[in-house]
């Protein structure tokens, strides 16, 4: 008796797991017999293996849909204008102006958008040469690089009014990109189409603050690609420079350790600067600044690629660029260009000290008078044995393994800017030479600090 009950739940114990296990596996037969099945709200089937198992649901691929976005334009670069019309700033084959950028805040943010794109050439039209070379950021899939190629450069000279005037400065603009994209119900994929020639147009900021002044052959070009005076202002939020109100992004503009001297000697005389300049910055930590700005677009491809497109698009008609620097820990970034600074006349009354800036999205620099009443950290002077001031003498003092670079102006006199202790051991060149505090070398007599 004891011994059928004992069976008897083992039979039952065997039934109950070979339940449970048709619950998990689905005993089935004949093989090759299929059922419906769904996986995350998707109909598939499944198929009835030679074991006697159902396989795991198939369901189909998303299903993708083409198309093309065409916004009216894309920001290249930022240029900033040096004080003076006798100034200059090049950028040559050392320079990769551009920047990062990516397109992703442009859709709801459920919606996933990366970027696909091996690398190429973009030929450019309109006025300004060169060609532009494009790729997918190495930190970030989401985001494409485009720098100018390495074999163009060009110089910006400066306006005829003396001192730092914003409102010459360049924005690069882009007419026009056309993006191609691949769309699926939960993922997008977008890159430039590199069959187009590029069309790039500068625009100076005087003449978005105030379009009159804009040459009608521009006002054109810009109408061309459905740009208005409407949307001038969100082409200005490019430099921030242009509106005085707004304080310095000291995340945006890296300070180059560069204090150009803009001053004529009591008599009138005027001196020029002309130096290299250099940004070089290792990270030691994760970093990241953006520029956003929203455009007017164009769209077209299949019904499927138009329903996906509206449905996920954060703003209906609108394209939104986000133009980045980010940076991983101990990344780095080199940069060069060279200026030639020509010194105002003696009836100008503004800044006499000029601090170099780097703008690290649109890879530019930028020139930013010294803050108005600032004592510089360290000032001095540099006179011949007769006692006449000697100009254009490149003086550095090195701070906790940090240059910091000037000349001397028409005066003689020097003056370097940025966050120096006041208790720092401190390392003098000048013109190269190592120097103690005051010495007496050749014919130039050096007074410092």
């Amino acid at each position: 008796m004891i011994r059928a009950k004992i069976r008897n739940r083992f039979l039952f114990l065997i039934i109950g797991l070979f339940g449970a296990v048709s619950q998990v596996y689905a005993f089935c037969t004949p093989a090759g017999w299929t059922v419906s099945c769904s996986v995350n709200g998707v109909q598939g089937y499944k198929v009835c293996g030679t074991n006697g198992f159902f396989g795991s649901c198939i369901t189909p691929p998303p299903e993708e849909y083409t198309g093309d976005v065409v916004p009216k334009y894309k920001v290249l670069t930022v240029v900033y204008a040096p004080p003076g019309g006798n100034s200059s700033v090049s950028y040559q084959d050392s320079s990769s102006l551009g920047s990062t950028f990516s397109a992703s805040n442009s859709f709801q943010s459920s919606y996933s958008m990366s970027v696909t794109a091996n690398g190429g050439i973009l030929g450019v039209g309109g006025s300004i040469g060169g060609s532009w070379g494009y790729g997918v950021n190495s930190l970030n899939s989401e985001s494409m690089d485009i720098k100018k190629a390495i074999s163009y450069g060009f110089t910006l000279g400066g306006a005829d009014a003396e001192g730092i005037d914003n409102d010459n400065d360049q924005i690069w603009l882009w007419l026009g990109p056309k993006v191609n994209m691949t769309m699926t119900p939960n993922a997008g994929e977008w890159t430039v189409d590199d069959n187009e020639l590029m069309d790039i147009l500068y625009v100076h900021v005087y003449e978005l603050k105030n379009p009159s002044r804009m040459e009608a052959g521009t006002v054109d070009r810009l109408e061309a690609y459905g740009i208005t005076t409407a949307d001038y202002p969100e082409i200005l939020k490019a430099n921030p420079l242009a509106d005085p109100s707004i304080p310095l992004d000291t995340n945006r503009y890296k300070l180059v350790y560069t204090t150009i001297p803009y001053r004529s000697s009591d008599n009138g005389a005027q001196t020029t600067v002309s130096t290299g300049i250099n940004f070089n910055q290792t990270n030691s930590s994760s970093s990241s600044v953006t520029s956003q700005y929203t455009v007017g677009m164009t769209q077209s491809g299949s019904v499927g690629f138009e329903n996906l497109f509206t449905l996920n698009i954060s703003q209906q008609g609108k394209w939104t660029w986000t133009d980045t620097d980010t940076r991983a820990n101990s990344s780095g970034t080199s940069e060069s260009a060279s200026v030639s600074v020509r010194s105002p006349s003696s009836d100008y009354e503004g800044p006499t000290s000029i601090l170099l800036y780097y703008d690290v999205i649109y890879k530019t620099f930028a020139f930013v008078p010294a803050p108005p009443g600032g004592v510089p950290p360290l000032e001095g002077s540099i006179v011949s044995l007769s006692g006449q001031p000697v100009s254009s003498k490149e003086v550095v003092v090195t701070v906790g393994g940090i240059d910091y670079r000037t000349f001397t102006d028409a005066q003689g006199e020097y003056r370097i800017y940025g966050d120096i202790p006041s208790n720092s051991s401190l390392e003098y060149t000048v013109d190269g030479l190592e120097v103690n505090p005051v010495i007496e070398q050749e014919e130039t007599y050096i007074v410092l600090p």
